[in-house]
This record gives C-alpha cells, sequence and structure tokens, in this order.
C-alpha cells in the first residue's frame, strides 16, 4: 500500500525545508499542514517554552475501528544538524545523497515521512487498526529537549516506536543505556607560580591525578562506557592553578553496575583529591533513563512480527546511544528503537538508500495493521 513515488518526493520536501534545533518551526508547519489534509487535527504543545525554540512538539491522533487493539505511537524528530539549509537530494543508483554542502537529512525525515506515508495508506486501503498516536519533537540533536518537555499526561498509548536509529530496517533495539553527566569542580589554592608555588595547591595536578587513579575508561565492558570528554582550568601561566573541572560521561545498559560505577568513581576522586590538600564538588545530571525491555516484551514481539510479514532480516541490538526513545521509557511507554536505514549521520557524506525509506514506511504501516489483528 506503500506509494514509492509519493514517499520519495515527499521525504525530498521535508529535507528541503530548514530545520535547526530550536529552530523548527517551518518544518513543523508543513508537517500540521500533511496531518491536516489526512483529515486529523494536529496539535502543537508548549515544550519551546521551556526550550527557549520557535514551536513545540507535533502531536496527531488516528482514531482506529478496532476497540481491543493495542495502542501504539510512533515518533521521530524535526532537528536536523547543521548545515541543514538548502538541502538538495542527488539520487544515484537507489541511494539518496545531499549536494555535499548539507547533511541529508535522513536523520530524522526518514522517520517524519516514514509515518506520515503510513497513516496515508490506512487513510486509503481502510484496513482494520487500532488507534495510533504520532508525536514530532523539536530540538532532539542537542538534549532531547523536546521530549524532557513534552506534558507526559498527552501520551495515550500501549507501546511506543522511536524511529531514529541506523541499520536496516527489521533491525529492532530493545535496550539502550541510562546516563549520567558528572560535573566535577576541583578546588585547589591559587598563588604566584615564580615567588611563592609552595603557597599553591594546583587544581590542575590534583585532578589529574584523581583521573589518573581511574582504573579503567572508555569500555568499561560489554554494558557500560566512561568517557572524560571536557576540562577547563586555569587562569594564567604564572598562577598556580585553583580549579579545575571537568565532565565525565558514563552510561550503562546495567543499570544497577552504572549506579556503582558512579558512586565508586566519585569516592576515588573525592578521596584522591582531599589527600592532596584540594577539595571537590560533584553536580550529577541524569542525562536520560534507560531503555529496558526484555526480547519477548509485547513491544518487540510486534515489531519483529510485523518486520518477519514482510520478509525482513530481523535483529535483535542494544545500543550504547541515547534517543528521545529512553525519555519516552522513562515515563512509562514500552518503546523500541526501529532501523530506517540512516547512514553516516551528522555529516555532510550522509546517505539513504531508497529502499530503507520505502521499507521504513511498509514496517509502520504493517506494524499498525499486525496489532489489529
Amino acid at each position: 500500500m506503500i506509494n514509492e513515488e509519493r514517499l520519495l518526493n515527499e521525504f525530498i520536501e521535508l529535507v528541503s525545508i530548514p530545520c535547526p534545533s530550536k529552530g523548527e518551526k517551518e518544518e513543523a508547519e508543513l508537517i500540521m499542514a500533511k496531518l491536516r489534509e489526512l483529515g486529523l487535527e494536529p496539535h502543537m504543545d508548549t515544550a519551546n517554552e521551556k526550550t527557549g525554540g520557535n514551536c513545540g512538539n507535533v502531536w496527531a491522533y488516528v482514531e482506529g475501528n478496532v476497540p481491543n487493539a493495542p495502542k501504539l505511537l510512533f515518533e521521530a524528530h524535526m532537528d536536523s544538524v547543521a548545515p541543514t539549509t538548502g538541502t538538495k537530494v542527488v539520487r544515484k543508483d537507489g541511494v539518496l545523497y545531499s549536494d555535499g554542502t548539507t547533511t541529508l537529512g535522513g536523520d530524522d525525515k526518514v522517520g517524519v515521512a516514514s509515518m506520515l506515508e503510513a497513516v496515508r495508506a490506512l487513510k486509503e486501503s481502510g484496513v482494520p487498526h487500532g488507534d495510533v498516536q504520532l508525536l514530532f519533537t523539536i530540538s532532539e540533536e542537542i538534549g532531547c529537549l523536546g521530549v524532557v518537555n513534552l506534558d507526559k499526561s498527552w501520551i495515550k498509548a500501549d507501546y511506543g516506536y522511536c524511529m531514529d536509529i541506523g541499520g536496516t530496517p527489521g533491525e529492532i533495539t530493545y535496550a539502550a543505556p541510562k546516563l549520567y553527566d558528572i560535573y566535577v569542580t576541583v578546588k585547589g589554592k591559587s598563588a604566584h607560580a615564580g615567588i611563592a608555588p609552595e603557597e599553591g595547591i594546583n587544581a590542575i595536578m590534583l585532578a589529574s591525578a584523581a583521573l589518573a587513579k581511574i582504573p579503567v575508561y572508555g569500555r568499561v565492558d560489554a554494558e557500560t562506557t566512561m568517557n572524560i570528554g571536557l576540562f577547563n582550568a586555569g587562569i594564567g601561566t604564572n598562577i598556580v592553578c585553583p580549579e579545575a573541572k571537568f565532565v565525565i560521561d558514563m552510561r550503562s545498559l546495567n543499570v544497577p553496575r552504572l549506579e556503582a560505577l558512579k558512586d565508586s568513581t566519585m569516592a576515588l576522586i573525592k578521596e584522591t583529591v582531599e589527600a592532596g590538600g584540594g577539595q571537590v564538588e560533584f553536580e550529577v545530571v541524569e542525562g536520560c533513563p534507560a531503555v529496558e525491555l526484555s526480547k519477548d516484551h509485547p513491544c518487540i514481539e510486534l515489531a519483529k512480527k510485523s518486520a518477519e510479514k514482510l520478509g525482513f532480516k530481523v535483529e535483535l541490538k542494544t545500543t550504547g546511544g541515547c534517543s528521545d526513545g529512553n525519555y519516552l521509557c522513562g515515563y512509562g511507554l514500552p518503546c523500541g528503537l526501529l532501523a530506517t536505514g540512516m547512514s553516516n549521520v551528522h555529516t555532510t557524506e550522509e546517505y539513504l538508500k531508497e529502499e530503507d525509506l520505502y521499507n521504513t514506511a511498509r514496517w509502520v504501516y504493517e506494524t499498525i495493521v499486525t496489532a489489529a489483528e
């Protein structure tokens, strides 16, 4: 039921609209117009009042005709990473590229376009289906700000699917990590570096000593990673540095393991800094909750069954990345991530196979139909 030519043209139209994070209004208005053409009544929330953007998340509800079918929510984000303005799609041997001056925007317009086309196909076919909720979020690329600031009471679904991960349609991600950002401030004591260095306590050296004692970083284990991604210190070469700051990105699929690693890492840093005569302050920010679904969760089984009906090769996966799906899971909505074919995202070399675009829409459509059977 998917119209490939129509879907392709709509994808090209969607990526042509400038849609930087916090500047998605033109894209949102286009999507809302398309939803109205489908006979839906889209609504825009006020998440942008907290994000500082020029529009909110866009919601739409497709009323079903199978009352007992599970209610499904499909989600994709409207923003793309820069450069996004003036995207011109180049087709070559069944693959879509930009002209090299911008990102393609498949992240995440392949999700947006597939959701729109699937609903259009539902309307045209008249096939029985349950209730379907559509959610198009803002500012995903700068911290999932749209989903972080949405009103959870608007979610009216039993299962959710985040259409925002690479891989070939048929790949289902059932687990994604919980994330902590740990902001560390090491405080020493300033002094003139040439006249009385012994009167100072060098915060750079204290921070370096603490970091050097961390037993493992990068890939901690099969489920856990830790990265020190930012380090700022110093106010002059002739001043014993009084303060150093760094940030730890820590994430794991194993939440108890993550909690233990967080506590032990902070304790080690504190012990080392204080042993050197300094002080340390921590600010722990929960970046996102975990996606924690079992392989046999009904949400995952539904996506798997619909993919198998389409003849896709099914693969169940985990990821070390975070997405809007993490927060939807955190709000109590079981949410899997469905692969959309996007490749080399966040670069001007981004590309998307046309086949993957069409199959992503087929997968959304078939999942809705299968849920009602």
